[in-house]
């Protein structure tokens, strides 16, 4: 890891206060919670299908992060040398980087569905794909390789899953359904042998989330049904709707579920669960009522 180490002190060479901070900001746009923001404007706005092929991708993608990380346990750049460390630390394992593969994710699926038609969006994908990998290795958080190992398995992860969809035809929210009941018996089984919560977080987060998506989009689809597309300041609102319940799910749970038991993977598994439910059917149900 010595050469790696070098190419990072190097790009770390032209350090200085703002830097640090934009590097900071940036990478977060490789983020779940970036990540999440995209999936509910495509779901509550353009397509719900796309939305659909985003998590499933993302979501056995960051399963299959964490599995690697889990066997690989390749320690951080800034655990080997801790000069290298910029702003906060990230736990975990540094290999494959979970950022730079959530960023190839997003960004392949959205080129497959909207790249080929709109030249900007192309170069935007282009540049958050090149753009977080570097601040990974920047902030002294990733190796190289793990960002490049993170782009390739993100990238084959949203081509062969997308197209599993594909293949799903106009069937994709029974296929979620049958999923559901796998996956709470993945959930269980991992709480039952005693993983690591740290290093197995994000899987019952990916887990429960997907879960809680596939339930509700199947809702959606099959009791509601609100296909009315907003347009000026209904826009707004919806907006509002959509992000004051989210917001209301994620803080009253987290408050809540903390006062049980704190860093409980069940509880995350179900915290996550219940915001992609609201996200899917829970919201759909409230635009169409209020007709936004």
């Amino acid at each position: 890891m010595d050469f790696q180490l070098d190419i990072i002190r190097a790009i770390q060479s032209i350090r200085f206060g703002f830097l640090d901070k934009l590097m900071e900001i940036l990478t977060q746009i490789g983020d779940q919670f970036v990540f999440m923001g995209v999936v509910l404007v495509i779901y509550w706005f353009f397509n719900k299908k796309v939305a659909f092929k985003l998590v499933f991708s993302f979501a056995f993608s960051a399963v299959a992060n964490e599995l690697i990380k889990s066997v690989v346990k390749i320690e951080r750049p800034f655990k080997e040398d801790p000069t290298l460390g910029v702003g906060e630390e990230t736990s975990g394992y540094s290999f494959p980087s979970g950022h730079a593969q959530n960023t190839a994710v997003i960004s392949t699926v959205l080129y497959k569905e909207y790249g080929k038609k709109n030249n900007w969006l192309k170069w935007v994908l282009l540049g958050a794909m090149i753009i977080v990998p570097l601040t990974r290795v920047y902030l002294g958080q990733h190796y190289p390789t793990d960002v490049l190992a993170g782009l390739a398995l993100g990238i084959l992860a949203a081509l062969g899953l997308s197209k599993l969809v594909d293949l799903m035809g106009d069937n994709e929210h029974r296929v979620g359904l049958y999923m559901i009941p796998f996956l709470l018996l993945a959930i269980t089984i991992l709480y039952i042998i005693g993983v690591d919560y740290h290093h197995f977080k994000n899987v019952y987060v990916a887990l429960g989330a997907l879960a809680g998506f596939m339930g509700g989009y199947a809702i959606d689809k099959m009791m509601i049904n609100n296909q009315f597309k907003p347009t000026g300041i209904k826009v707004l609102y919806r907006v509002l709707i959509g992000l004051i319940g989210v917001v209301i799910c994620y803080v009253g749970l987290s408050v809540l579920f903390d006062l049980i038991s704190v860093d409980n993977p069940i509880l995350d598994a179900i915290r996550y669960a219940i915001i992609c439910l609201y996200g899917t059917c829970g919201s759909a149900y409230l635009f169409k009522k209020l007709k936004v």
